[in-house]
């Protein structure tokens, strides 16, 4: 027959499962710790255009180097983590001082392509690099996914759309502008097409105004078509049947 705990009992299991839970959390906040300084020192190292290896990141974080190989396997796997972290700070910076005095969407969404266009041609490699890792490597390894930060930009840009558009079309719109920043609209636009950089940036400008004013006139069309009454609409029921 099992024994039922006393109160005593009960009040140390709960403080010992206290304990377990916060040393967990613990280890969870220095793992933490641990991988951002790693990647952090690693993004500062590609920013200065140099190459290197786990080992070299790990002196240069004070992290033992068996540590680091086994948040960072492969070299590989830690340049890309560095790249995106370096090119999301970058853009963040460059495209938030850009938006500033900017009301117009359109003039807005214009700063924010050619913010990307500068970002991309200062930080090239960066860019190419994530880019090239990202295409490398099967969907099932553990690389760190770029969906978040474009969707920021364009957030930061174009949020106080939102309500106007309503959360579908503001949606399909941030999808769609998606196409024009970034590397990938770059190498298509220098590699594919083979444009001058200015004439890129110009057709990908004038391409996002194209899609940002139908948006707008979808949602205004929408808005301004009257609905019709209960009782018309009893009515043309009543006609049918």
């Amino acid at each position: 027959m099992t024994r039922t705990p006393t109160h005593r009992e009960e009040a140390v299991l709960s403080q010992s499962r206290r304990v377990a839970s916060n040393l967990e959390g613990g280890r969870t906040n220095q793992k933490l710790r641990t991988h951002i300084a790693l990647v952090e020192c690693a993004a500062n190292l590609l920013k200065d255009g140099k190459t290197f290896t786990v080992a070299d990141v790990a002196d240069r974080a004070r992290v033992g180097r068996t540590t680091a190989y086994r948040y960072f396997p492969s070299v590989d796997q830690l340049v890309v983590h560095a790249s995106l972290h370096a090119i999301t700070e970058v853009e963040k910076k460059n495209i938030g001082l850009e938006l500033e005095g900017a009301n117009s969407p359109y003039e807005r969404l214009r700063r924010v392509i050619e913010a990307s266009d500068k970002s991309i041609k200062d930080h090239e490699h960066l860019y190419r690099t994530m880019l090239r890792e990202s295409l490398s490597n099967d969907s099932d390894s553990d690389l760190p996914r770029r969906s978040g930060a474009r969707k920021a930009i364009l957030d930061s840009a174009l949020g106080a759309l939102k309500r106007e558009l309503g959360d579908r079309r503001y949606e399909r719109l941030t999808a769609a502008l998606s196409l024009f920043i970034g590397v990938e609209a770059a190498v298509v636009m220098r590699d594919v097409v083979k444009i001058s950089d200015e004439e890129a940036r110009e057709i990908k400008v004038w391409g996002a105004n194209v899609i940002l004013q139908a948006m707008l006139l979808d949602a205004s069309h929408t808005a301004t078509t009257p609905r019709p009454s209960r009782r018309e609409s009893s009515s043309g029921k009543t006609r049918r049947s």
